[in-house]
């Protein structure tokens, strides 16, 4: 190897080498959801050493020098460059490569084994760091044709970041029943996959995370609210997400912008809901039971007639199938408010009543993204400008 001839003359003109194992430190900090981006090496050591980075795809490095190990084989990916130290002695340096050699460093291993080196000027003694290893079979969310989320989310790799294990149980509501997306006992750190139990493979508007029975975490997965790899939610973190229109979920980044999803910034002009088929055990809101009511169950209804009214008038009269969303907008009636006592009926095909719905819009009660009320969920909520 270059590196190897290359120190080995300079230590020959010199002084005999003498290895170290303590003049270099390197840090890597390399976010799992985000191998290719953000990943930063850190050398640290005495200001003014002169080093260089080694880096190989070969998964089985050999300790030719004590302290110092490399490949003696083929190196597939061999970087060498100088580093001086500043005078805090700590050096950081972002890493990232064209994700189109992607294929070609995971075909080799996948793996990016690095040190640091140098040959000190006054005495010529071989100076060597720790061996750290940059994964780059580590390719959640990056390196993909990714897409913004759409159509609600049908599947999801977590990270479990707890301390212990645990037995983690992941539900959607649906009606009577809280299908279970995944159901088994994890170790920290270790990641899972699951997909939704509805229609096209959708999980419904809001999951159910909980650890050895006790609630951690809810996730919004209708899209209404960014989600994506990177984002956290109570003890896991998300590697890998799916969308049914959209396919792979672009890592989330809302560029700063905050999306609205209850009443913080004022009264809605215009609300997105999902139909989901639930009774009216299935209601899950802070509005009071005098505002928020429910009678009757779709009992899932793989479609139905949702008629949506107030005093003003019809806002919606249409058909929905299981799992899609419907929205009530003023506009459509020439009006430029929702009802604050808004009615919303659902009939089966023969024009059946199945369930009737009644909820407060004009945020003296809460309302907010997630609510449910009986077979329909608040996925978007439009506050008026």
């Amino acid at each position: 190897m270059k590196l190897l001839t290359t120190l080995a003359l300079a230590a020959a003109l010199a002084t005999p080498a003498v290895a170290s194992d303590s003049a270099f430190t390197l840090h890597l900090a390399q976010p799992d959801y985000a191998p290719f981006e953000n990943v930063l090496l850190g050398v640290e050591g005495q200001p003014g050493q002169f080093g260089f980075l080694l880096f190989d795809t070969d998964p089985t490095p050999t300790e030719v020098l004590p302290g110092l190990i490399v490949d003696l084989g083929l190196s597939y990916n061999l970087l060498v460059f100088p580093v001086t130290l500043p005078a805090s002695g700590l050096l950081e340096l972002p890493y990232s490569y064209d994700c189109t050699r992607l294929g070609l460093w995971t075909s080799l291993g996948g793996m990016l084994h690095s040190q640091a080196v140098s040959l000190d000027p006054a005495d010529a003694s071989l100076c060597v760091s720790n061996s750290v290893t940059l994964d780059v079979t580590n390719q959640y969310g990056f390196c993909i044709d990714c897409q913004p989320c759409e159509g609600a989310v049908t599947d999801l790799t977590m990270r479990y970041l707890g301390a212990s294990p645990m037995y983690v149980e992941v539900t959607q509501k649906k009606g009577k029943d809280d299908p279970i997306l995944f159901g088994a006992t994890v170790q920290p750190f270790e990641t899972f996959t699951f997909q939704g139990a509805g229609k096209h493979g959708k999980m419904n508007p809001e999951i159910t995370v909980t650890l050895d029975g006790v609630l951690d975490t809810k996730i919004h997965t209708s899209c209404s609210v960014p989600i994506g790899p990177g984002q956290e939610w109570g003890s896991f973190r998300i590697l890998e997400a799916i969308s049914h229109e959209g396919g792979p979920i672009c890592p989330e980044d809302d560029g700063g912008t905050t999306p609205v999803t209850d009443c913080s910034t004022g009264k809605p002009i215009q609300l997105e809901f999902t139909y989901t088929g639930g009774d009216c055990s299935a209601s899950d809101n802070d509005q009071d039971a005098s505002k928020a009511t429910c009678s009757g169950d779709p009992d899932d209804a793989a479609m139905v007639r949702v008629v949506v009214h107030g005093n003003q008038g019809t806002y919606l009269d249409n058909v929905v199938s299981l799992g899609d969303t419907f929205w009530v907008d003023p506009a459509a009636i020439g009006e430029s408010k929702i009802d604050s006592n808004l009615c919303v009926d659902l009939y089966d095909p023969a024009g059946n009543l199945l369930q009737a719905l009644t909820l407060h819009t004009s945020c003296s009660q809460p309302l907010a993204v997630g609510d449910i009320f009986g077979g329909i969920e608040l996925t978007t909520f439009v506050p008026k400008p």
